[in-house]
């Protein structure tokens, strides 16, 4: 699986050999893969926050 980046802290990682990657959420339809439990459980949290873009 090729490197993924964590929509919450930004850690660019690769789910298939990162030891503590890989966490899974669906979305909307879609999956997300976050670098650890606690950015998935952030984004769970509040998914509207990682998932529309910043004001400018």
């Amino acid at each position: 699986m090729p490197e993924t980046t964590c929509l919450v802290c930004g850690t660019v990682f690769d789910p298939a050999t990162d030891p503590k990657g890989g966490f899974k959420w669906m979305q909307d339809g879609s999956w997300y893969t976050f670098n650890d439990i606690s950015c998935r459980n952030k984004f769970i949290g509040n998914p509207k926050k990682y998932l529309e873009p910043a004001a400018s």
